[in-house]
Order: C-alpha cells, then sequence, then structure tokens
C-alpha cells in the first residue's frame, strides 16, 4: 500500500475502502474483484493500483489503521488495569461492529487475530514499562507465553460475542469477566 498522505490520495483510499466494505455486505469477499472495486468506486485503474496492490491490500490497510488506532488508545490509557483495558477493547468493537460482522460472514475474522498477534507484542513494553511486575517476574520469552494467552482469552470471547450478534453490553460482558478473575484469584494458592 502506498502511504500518502495527499488529499486527493487519502479520499481514494476511502474511496475504495467503502466500495470494499460495501461490495462485501452483499458478495461473499472471496467473489469480489478488482474490477468491481474500480468499477463501483468510480476511480481510475492507475489510481487504485497506485494506492494499493490488491483487494487484500485494501482490506489488511483498513485493519492496520484501526489497530493503529487501538494502540493509540491503549498508550493513553490511564494505569494498566484490565477493566480499562477490557474497556478499549470493547469501545472498538462495538465502534467496528459492522466491520466484525462483515469478517465473520467472510470467514475472516482469522485477519484480525493476525494482526493482535503481530501488534499486540510489539506495544507490550511501551505500555507497562520496566516497572509491571510481569517484567521482573518473567523471562522474556515466557512473557511472550502470557501476551499469547491474554490474547487467545480476549479473541475468543470477542468471537463469543460476535457468535452471538454482540446482544450482551459490553458491561455485563467485562463484569462477568471480572468477576469470575476475581474468583480464580481465591483459589490461588498462598
Amino acid at each position: 500500500m502506498n502511504p500518502s498522505q495527499n488529499p486527493s490520495a487519502v479520499r481514494s483510499k476511502n474511496e475504495i475502502t467503502d466500495t470494499l466494505l460495501r461490495l462485501m455486505s452483499t458478495i461473499p469477499y472471496n467473489e469480489i474483484t478488482v474490477k468491481q472495486i474500480i468499477l463501483e468506486s468510480h476511480v481510475a485503474r492507475k489510481t487504485f493500483y497506485r494506492n494499493f496492490c490488491s483487494k487484500d491490500d485494501v482490506l489488511d490497510a483498513y485493519i492496520d489503521n484501526i489497530m493503529y488506532q487501538y494502540v493509540e488508545s491503549l498508550q493513553q490509557m490511564e494505569g494498566g488495569q484490565l477493566s480499562n483495558t477490557l474497556d478499549i477493547i470493547f469501545n472498538f468493537c462495538t465502534q467496528y461492529k459492522n466491520l466484525l460482522f462483515l469478517l465473520r460472514d467472510n470467514h475472516l475474522m482469522y485477519l484480525l487475530l493476525e494482526k493482535w498477534n503481530a501488534f499486540i507484542p510489539v506495544i507490550h513494553n511501551q505500555i507497562t514499562g520496566d516497572n509491571c511486575i510481569i517484567s521482573h517476574s518473567f523471562s522474556s520469552e515466557q512473557i511472550s507465553y502470557i501476551i499469547a494467552f491474554n490474547i487467545g482469552a480476549v479473541w475468543n470471547v470477542i468471537m463469543k460475542w460476535i457468535a452471538y450478534d454482540m446482544r450482551e453490553t459490553p458491561d455485563t460482558i467485562k463484569r462477568t469477566l471480572l468477576n469470575y478473575l476475581a474468583g480464580l484469584s481465591s483459589y490461588a494458592t498462598p
């Protein structure tokens, strides 16, 4: 993808992305062609290929943009409490509910998981810093397992929520998870 911030290029990228998402709501992703995106978005073929390599590149760039916003929110978070992190996660899921449904319906949710697995470990140290108890108690290899465990746990909660068409409120799910984790800690051996 071409990262140009020229207003005309940004407009074209947005139109191409919006068109792909609109097409995904009516046509299976694997049946959408670049030609359809070009015709529906009313951009020149040259413009499409100046900004993207393929339809996969369009979707990848869109998800990257969302992930950068998500990371920025995590970096601005006051305190590293689980409750705050869950708020950010659920806010993003709510904000991008339509995209999540499109990805689910097109069997593309794995793309989001791949992004989380790539982005979260990279920003872990930026968010937690050296004062985090995890940093002092575990090796870097062990921390990578802990991060993968957390991503997997949150991922499965989000997948279950999406499978239920996101009917439960984020607060209900968050309370359930926090109550469960509080209960687990009461079973921990001293």
